[in-house]
């Protein structure tokens, strides 16, 4: 599910999104009692996606998130801070649990 709401989402080239993954680049404003919260609109926010990434699936991604090239968001996981490049994030909220080496998998020949 991709929904920017008035907000912006930009991936990079060569992302990998599993299924079940939600990107919501904007959230419900809710602060007025008088008024529904589905009437009163989105606050619009960015989700930005680098080059090369891994998103699990089932995840999901919150506004205002940048996630950095290559970086791996385990499947499950709530994203709503940014991830640095090469890290390798899981959990509810999502927190660094590795980092990218050359160990993952052997080279191909």
């Amino acid at each position: 599910h991709v929904a920017a709401d008035g907000g912006r989402i930009v991936m990079g080239r060569h992302v990998a999104v599993g299924p079940g993954t939600v990107l919501r680049a904007a959230n419900h404003c809710f602060s007025r009692h008088d008024v529904p919260i589905l009437q009163q609109g989105h606050h619009p926010g960015e989700i930005v996606i680098g080059d090369d990434v891994w998103i699990g699936a089932n995840c999901v991604i919150t506004p205002d998130v940048h996630i950095g090239r290559g970086a791996v968001v385990g499947a499950g996981a709530v994203v709503t801070r940014d991830v640095a490049p090469f890290t390798i994030v899981g959990g509810v909220p999502a927190r660094p649990i590795g980092h990218r080496d050359r160990s993952g998998c052997p080279e191909r020949s």
